[in-house]
């Protein structure tokens, strides 16, 4: 058996060590700037060498104010693309389309946070932080630091969603229809009754297909050669784990990422193989952004969340649609809509006028038992799962939030769904059957799309208005189906 590490010098002895490096610094100042959950982890570590993710917050973004900081604007402005000013220009006047927050993080306080830290993970301008790996003494070491206000941990969790249950080739529900239509349910095959409880089919016969909307998913991967999925236009993507451009597991590698998840959800979204399924937005332009590293136990990290969305915000997403959640570390009090790094991130982008669909999480039936964040955004539409009978799933998180809103906002199918199936081994033309809020999100999403693209000009507000008041439940919304399940064809008339 391995000797067990000894243990680690404790978080007080080292702040005290960091504070006699740094005359004039009292210990109790630096150690204030360890936020809480970093120091019980620390606390737990074995070993010296044992590393955390941990997110650097700083004072400021180290520019001037006037001529500099003016400047500085105007380089930021100038580094959006077209389309993300004119949705910021939904609601914000000519001079305010920009502000501080846009501004990059520091280069010489993020230079001096790598130099002490083992690597630099990712960087975050609307949080002015980045986030590290760091050992208990760099963590010291970077408390020290003037500029330095914050040091908090990295969260993240493990994966629960019921997923995929079985190959679509041996469901029996897989023919079941909502319609009695042949000529529909020729086109959508399998798919149909998952689109056409939200009045899909009616859209796509009014000729909405999301064109002209830019839709994003961050997830797990994507199998971009799928045939459902061959057809879609990916105008960017991006490996926030790998850091590198190409979000398909690489079939040479065996230890490379599932990418699953991800597929499953973009073909919710936007699959089109007609007579085998067709999704709501199959016309959109999409951005993928591979967010979960599921090499580690815990596969879904904040960090890379926070990253793609501010990079989706950059390129003129529309729309952003999540199948992602966080809440180990976290209390239910801080799902309040202004406490978790993903919900900060998920209101910077409602802020701008992106839609952020996200999955209000799996969490009925077990200890946590409510929604998941960044699900409790006070402008993000959370989606909760309900069955091909219309029946709240067993699993679907019901609110409020710990602030008393009514979530989730409206309802999706999110059980037994008919979706693309990938990974090692599986070719391109196979589907499956699974489960989860992971897969009533991008459904609802895929009309959102659809909204944006009939009513151009509609902000975040106007189509959380349409979404939620045309909903089967808008008379008594609740904490189990919120407004209701989406009535597309309603809301856009809306």
């Amino acid at each position: 058996m391995k000797p067990k590490a000894p243990p680690i010098l404790g978080l007080a002895a080292l702040l005290l060590c960091a504070a006699a490096a740094a005359p004039g610094l009292a210990p109790a100042a630096t150690e204030t700037k360890i936020r809480q959950n970093l120091q019980q982890a620390l606390s737990s570590a074995e070993g010296a060498a044992d590393s955390f993710p941990v997110w650097v917050y700083f004072r400021d973004k180290d520019v001037a104010p006037g001529a500099a900081m003016s400047r500085a604007l105007a380089e930021a402005r100038a580094g959006l693309r077209a389309r993300s000013l004119a949705r910021r220009a939904k609601t914000r006047t000519a001079g305010t389309l920009v502000d501080e927050q846009d501004l990059p993080v520091s280069a010489a306080y993020a230079a001096k946070a790598r130099a002490l830290s083992s690597d630099v993970r990712a960087v975050s301008r609307w949080l002015n932080a980045v986030s590290v790996e760091a050992t208990p003494a760099q963590i010291a070491a970077l408390a020290r630091l003037d500029f330095v206000t914050a040091l908090d941990l990295v969260r993240g969790f493990k994966r629960e969603d019921p997923s995929i249950l079985r190959e679509a080739e041996a469901d029996d529900e897989s023919a079941a229809s909502l319609d009695p239509n042949p000529g529909l349910k020729a086109f959508y095959g399998a798919a149909y009754r998952q689109v056409a409880m939200m009045g899909v089919p009616e859209l796509h016969a009014a000729g909405l297909t999301g064109k002209g909307v830019v839709v994003c998913l961050l997830d797990l991967g994507f199998h971009k050669t799928h045939e459902a999925l061959r057809s879609g236009r990916v105008i960017a993507e991006h490996d926030f784990v790998m850091k590198d451009g190409d979000v398909q597991q690489n079939p040479l590698v065996p230890s490379d990422y599932t990418d699953y998840h991800g597929t499953a959800c973009w073909s919710l979204l936007g699959g089109y193989m007609p007579g085998t399924m067709v999704g709501p937005a199959y016309g959109a332009d999409f951005i993928l952004g591979r967010t979960e590293d599921d090499r580690s136990e815990t596969p879904v990290e904040e960090d890379y969340w926070a990253a793609g969305i501010e990079w989706a915000e950059s390129l003129g997403a529309d729309v952003v649609s999540s199948s992602l959640g966080y809440i180990n570390w976290y209390r239910f009090a801080d799902m309040d809509g202004r406490t978790a790094v993903t919900t900060k991130a998920a209101n910077r982008a409602t802020d701008l006028g992106v839609v952020v669909v996200n999955a209000a999480g799996n969490e009925r039936a077990n200890a946590w038992g409510h929604i998941i964040a960044p699900a409790d955004g006070f402008d993000v539409l959370s989606i909760g799962a309900v069955d091909s009978n219309r029946k709240i799933s067993s699993f679907s998180s019901p609110g409020p939030t710990a602030d008393g809103r009514i979530k989730p906002e409206v309802c999706a199918m999110g059980v037994r769904c008919f979706v693309a199936r990938s990974g090692l081994g599986v070719g391109d033309s196979s589907y499956a059957i699974g489960s989860g809020t992971s897969y009533a999100t991008p459904l609802a999403a895929g009309v959102v799309a659809l909204l944006l693209e009939a009513h151009p000009d509609w902000t975040v507000a106007q189509v959380r208005e349409a979404l939620m008041s045309t909903a089967g439940n808008a008379d008594s919304p609740n904490n189990d189906y919120g407004w209701g399940i989406v009535n597309g064809p309603a809301a856009v008339r809306k």
